[in-house]
């Protein structure tokens, strides 16, 4: 077992990078078998694979490697024999992955027109707005017979550091977090601060927050996989941003571990109090904007995201922005349809 990981160490960092990353990724045991063999390993040996992994790897496979594995001596020795056929085909993985670059890169240069105005196109395109066309409810309805939570009145009580100077001084990325609960007036205000609705006009169909978006269309909804708030059950939750209610969803077998593993391995983002997951509902936008929706859309994460960092820093609270996830995972975690609703942001939350 000892070779298997000085082999894995003598690998080319981009090709001990994908084999290690495939064996933590793999539902066929191969993840326990490997931990199972970490445990084995001498120290010294041990240090120098950590040493030879991609920064925040380490923590993360310690923290898998941990307590009793359960997997039978018959499967750890397939899952052992299958661990080395991949590192015997490595360089036939590599190869096909250089290949897949050299593509990505052809899609990058074509994906950067994304990001650049094209608004004078619009007078070509009549939009569901002009046609007369419904664009939707400001938010979605609750489902029948869900639990709905009163939040508390959003209240500067709540905030530590009231100078704004400080707080966007001091605004960082935390991933660590204490097991201290968020209390429910530090969540209501966590939840209007980056979706807050302060007026309603248009005959209800136009809403003014506490965040900015192209034409005020605020295509976003907020769902939040809750483990620790003084008052709610664990859970995942929508918060009602035109009522600032909280409506109770649905329970998560195993929660923390399955938003790590949709955030791809980043542990912290289930060993949190909550987890604000966003998720985009295209078509809000795209009835006024349509081919320009996609640039308003992610410009407008951005905004509900540095309030939250604003936000939290204000209430001795920490937050990461996370970007990197596992689309359909995630999707699945929140039961959206992946398509007229999708994730586009996750935020974890916790007290520092």
């Amino acid at each position: 077992m000892s070779d298997i990981i000085k082999k894995i160490v003598a690998l080319k960092d981009a090709e001990r990078k994908i084999l290690v990353g495939d064996i933590m990724e793999s539902e066929k045991g191969l993840k326990e078998a490997f931990c199972k063999m970490l445990q084995k390993a001498g120290e010294p040996l041990l240090e120098e694979f950590y040493q030879s992994l991609p920064q925040g790897w380490d923590g993360f496979i310690k923290e898998q490697a941990k307590g009793e594995i359960t997997i039978s001596p018959q499967k750890e020795e397939k899952a052992l024999e299958e661990i080395s056929k991949m590192m015997a085909g490595i360089g036939a993985t590599m190869e096909k992955l250089e290949k897949n670059t050299v593509k990505a890169r052809k899609q990058t240069l074509k994906f950067r027109e994304t990001m650049k105005a094209g608004f004078i196109k619009l007078v070509k395109v009549i939009s569901d707005q002009t046609k007369g066309l419904e664009r939707g409810p400001l938010q979605k309805e609750c489902p029948k017979d869900a639990e709905v939570i009163e939040l508390p009145k959003p209240d500067k009580t709540v905030i530590k550091k009231s100078d704004i100077f400080d707080c966007i001084g001091d605004r960082k990325s935390r991933r660590e977090y204490s097991d201290e609960a968020l209390s429910l007036e530090e969540l209501s205000y966590l939840l209007w601060a980056t979706q807050g609705v302060k007026k309603v006009a248009g005959n209800g169909t136009i809403s003014m927050r506490t965040v900015p978006s192209g034409g005020a269309m605020h295509p976003f909804e907020t769902y939040l996989a809750v483990n620790n708030v003084t008052g709610l059950k664990k859970g995942m939750y929508r918060y009602q941003p035109v009522d600032h209610k909280l409506v109770k969803l649905f329970t998560v077998p195993s929660m923390p571990k399955k938003l790590a593993k949709a955030a791809i391995g980043q542990g912290f983002v289930g060993d949190c109090a909550a987890t604000f997951i966003w998720s985009a509902v295209p078509y809000k936008t795209e009835w006024r904007y349509s081919l320009e929706a996609k640039k308003i859309i992610l410009q407008d994460s951005g905004h509900l995201c540095q309030n939250l960092y604003l936000a939290c820093e204000s209430i001795g609270c920490g937050t990461c922005a996370i970007g990197a996830y596992n689309q359909k995972l995630f999707d699945k975690l929140c039961q959206l349809d992946g398509r007229d609703e999708f994730v586009v942001y996750v935020a974890p939350v916790g007290k520092i």
